[in-house]
C-alpha cells in the first residue's frame, strides 16, 4: 500500500487474530474462503511494501516497474504496441501514456513509429531501461526471497506458487 511503513504493517492487527474474532462474534462469516482471501490480502500488502523500498532505489513506481518488466520480457528487440503493453502490465490506457512518457524522459524507453499502423507507435525498451529492469528485478527478487523463506520450506512454497497458478489459470477462462 503507498505510503505503508514497516511498522505500520507490524501495527496491524493479526489476521489469525482477525478471524479468532469473526469466528467468535460473527460465526455466519467463517469459511475457508474468507480466511484464504484475508491471508491473500496480507501476504499482498506486505510483498508489496518491500517491493515499493525495492523500487524507491531505482526511483520507479510499482506501475512503471510492471512496465519495464513486460517490455524485457519480450523477445528483442524488446518492444509493443502501447495497447499490448498496458495489457500485459494490467494498467489502464490513460496511466500508461503518463508512465512512458516519464519512462521516455529518462532514457529507459523509446517510442517509434509503427511500421504495421502509422496510427500508433511502437515501445521499446532501451539499453539503460534493460539495465535498470534486471537491477530492479534482482533487489525485487531478493526482497521476495527473503520474506518467502521467512514462512515457507521450498516443496511448500514450490506447491503454494502451483496451486495459484493453476487456480489463476482456471478463473480466468
Amino acid at each position: 500500500m503507498p505510503g505503508m511503513s514497516t511498522t505500520d504493517m507490524i501495527d496491524r492487527t493479526p489476521v489469525s487474530e482477525l478471524l479468532d474474532r469473526i469466528k467468535l462474534n460473527w460465526p455466519e462469516a467463517v469459511a475457508v474462503e474468507t480466511d484464504v482471501v484475508f491471508a491473500t490480502f496480507r501476504l499482498h500488502e506486505l510483498v508489496r511494501m518491500r517491493t515499493e523500498k525495492a523500487l524507491a532505489a531505482f526511483d520507479l513506481s510499482h506501475a512503471a516497474f510492471e512496465i519495464l518488466v513486460a517490455l524485457r520480457a519480450q523477445p528483442e528487440p524488446r518492444q509493443v504496441t502501447p495497447t499490448e503493453l498496458y495489457r500485459s502490465a494490467l494498467l489502464s490506457s490513460g496511466g500508461t501514456t503518463k508512465i512512458l512518457i516519464q519512462l521516455e524522459e529518462r532514457g529507459l524507453v523509446e517510442r517509434a513509429p509503427n511500421p504495421g499502423d502509422g496510427r500508433s507507435k511502437l515501445v521499446k525498451l532501451t539499453a539503460s531501461g534493460a539495465e535498470v529492469a534486471e537491477a530492479a528485478m534482482a533487489d525485487v527478487m531478493f526482497q521476495d526471497t527473503t520474506l518467502f523463506s521467512k514462512a515457507f520450506e521450498e516443496r511448500d512454497l514450490t506447491n503454494l506458487r502451483g496451486a495459484l497458478l493453476s487456480a489463476l489459470e482456471r478463473l480466468s477462462k
